[in-house]
């Protein structure tokens, strides 16, 4: 079978070199370089991008291979509940350069003309100050390190003209991730001692945007590719399943340019605002809070995946209340746009192409619970003077799970620091088998700011999770009882 090269465009024209891209993996180009490509079809546009492999190593085969073209599945489920695979041959991605094997190559890039956006995803690790770092390296360890390095070279070769700055759109999955791009630069930069000129043009002529980016990107479908190739009629060593769903904020703060990049005049599913924050909490306490609300109670119920879960009446209950009456309530974004991104979320959760194993969400769930749940855990208790029902089931839930009270325990040991598991089995212990034992756990159990980051505990929220924890641990749990809680909150 012949591989995937640029004949699979059909005709569609290969764009010029305008943006730089550092990271070649399966989120980048099932997101960002698809969006640019289907933009570009669809505007009559010529963004094309030169990928940086920022690491010495990695997958042995190289985009070049094939043109720098791939595939994109995108699967799922559409509005009317039907199953939906589209396959995509992207062309934006021209051709890909390792930093570690042609470093000279890549510093050429910062000197053309051409190339005005800067686009990144070097993982969450990958936005890190590395204080051993010089600039005679040849690359930097660091992507920040490779940046400053990048922009010197590029405010020498254009006489530091404003115009030649860069606009750079980070899409770590970091808050603030561009910001922090910029804070590490600018610290090479001075550390190095480089021109006071440099800094202030790195300062005034070049924008680090902030985005949040939302897409679930299982990557190469190992176990359909040979079936795939065979429908699509070529090989295709880069092809990247997706999900349908895809949505990217551009944080464009007062006082930054307007972005070159023109995606979201052409992309109804990226948008430009003055403040992500918002976006950032929908995300967050919707599509990860409503994950991590229901993980516990799934694995101490026998329920293995996601898609098993919310495509039963029971989790599809849980999750329409937890999120009607506990999670959008205190959100500060439109309701039909919340209500919205809820629809989507729940197909989502039910998209039959992917496994998504319960027991791979609970890693770190405690914490988890703070960063997802917490906020309207107590913001329902604020506003109601009581506890919110499920959210607390659910803080319940974790706690059975982390000390294996459930039938199948020793299948799903909890999955945390050392440090978290033996202070949860330390507070376990104070659970002697009489109501005031298990109060003491309870209590103990909510006054950890390890768990928390303070102590939540309350008089009303720790009898609601002693009653809870009694009810999830005196029979085995199912989905059948879960139902019958619900119902009787």
């Amino acid at each position: 079978m012949n591989r995937i090269d640029a004949s699979a465009l059909v005709g569609r024209p290969r764009p010029r070199a305008r943006i730089l891209q550092w990271g070649e993996g399966n989120f980048l180009r099932a997101f960002v370089d698809w969006k640019i490509d289907r933009m570009n079809e669809a505007g009559g546009l010529d963004w094309g991008i030169v990928v940086i492999r920022p690491i010495a190593h990695g997958n042995p085969n190289w985009l070049n291979e094939q043109d720098g073209v791939y595939t994109v599945l995108s699967r799922g489920v559409a509005e009317d509940g039907a199953k939906v695979s589209e396959a995509r041959a992207v062309g934006s991605v021209l051709k890909e350069i390792g930093a570690y094997q042609h470093w000279d190559e890549v510093l050429a890039l910062a000197r053309s003309p051409e190339i005005t956006v800067v686009i990144s995803n070097t993982t969450d690790a990958g936005i890190a100050y590395v204080p051993t770092e010089k600039y005679e390296d040849a690359p930097q360890a660091s992507f920040p390190g490779k940046m400053t390095r990048l922009l010197h070279e590029r405010w020498k070769a254009f006489d530091g003209k404003a115009e030649a700055g860069w606009q750079m759109i980070a899409c770590e999955l970091i808050d603030h991730n561009g910001d922090e791009l910029r804070r590490i630069v600018l610290r090479h930069a001075e550390e190095w001692g480089l021109e006071p000129a440099f800094i202030a043009w790195v300062k005034e002529a070049n924008a680090f945007y902030n985005t949040l980016v939302d897409r679930i990107v299982p990557g190469y479908p190992k176990a359909e590719a040979e079936a795939i190739e065979q429908e699509l009629g070529y090989s295709d060593r880069f092809m990247t399943a997706a999900e349908l769903f895809h949505f990217f904020v551009i944080e464009r703060q007062p006082g930054q340019p307007e972005l070159r990049l023109p995606l979201a005049q052409y992309d109804e599913n990226t948008i430009v605002v003055p403040d992500a924050t918002p976006y950032k909490a929908r995300k967050v306490a919707i599509l990860n809070g409503a994950h991590t609300a229901l993980c516990a109670l799934s694995l101490i119920s026998g329920v293995e995946t996601v898609g098993e879960a919310v495509t039963t009446k029971v989790g599809a209950k849980f999750l329409d209340r937890l999120l009607n009456e506990e999670v959008i309530p205190f959100l500060t974004l439109p309701k039909d746009e919340l209500q919205a991104f809820a629809d989507a979320v729940l197909r989502r959760f039910a998209n039959p192409y992917i496994r998504h194993l319960w027991y791979d969400i609970s890693l770190n769930g405690l914490v988890k619970y703070q960063t997802r749940d917490l906020d309207r855990l107590l913001a329902y208790l604020d506003r109601h003077g009581k506890p919110a029902p499920l959210l607390t089931l659910s803080l319940a839930s974790w706690l059975v799970f982390y000390l294996g009270r459930f039938e199948g325990a020793e299948a799903y040991p909890p999955r945390d620091a050392a440090d978290i598991i033996e202070r949860v089995k330390a507070i376990g212990a104070l659970d002697d088998g009489t109501a005031r034992g298990r109060e003491a756990m309870v209590s103990a159990y909510l006054s950890e700011a390890a768990f928390w980051g303070r102590s939540i505990d309350t008089p009303a929220l720790r009898a609601a999770v002693v009653a809870n924890f009694e009810v999830l641990t005196q029979a085995p749990m199912s989905f059948e009882r879960l139902g019958a809680l619900i119902d009787a909150r």
